[in-house]
């Protein structure tokens, strides 16, 4: 990925995805209204998916500890 001084962060405001012939678009609208257009394949969102699932379970039993 990118040397974080040429990342610029958004803030999700509503994210949208469909399956176009053999890949699949994912539209975001951020806060500033900023419109992106994401196109990828199915194993990079299968990757992406279990990245999520990684972390929302780690904030998960975080939580049950506390």
């Amino acid at each position: 990925m990118a040397d974080k001084s040429d990342v610029t962060t958004y803030t999700v405001k509503q994210a949208l995805a469909a399956k176009v012939a053999d890949h699949i678009e994912i539209a975001v609208e951020a806060q500033d209204g900023t419109k992106l257009k994401l196109v990828a394949t199915a194993d990079q969102l299968d990757a992406l998916v279990g990245d999520l699932e990684t972390i929302l379970d780690a904030d998960d039993a975080e939580g049950e500890a506390a």
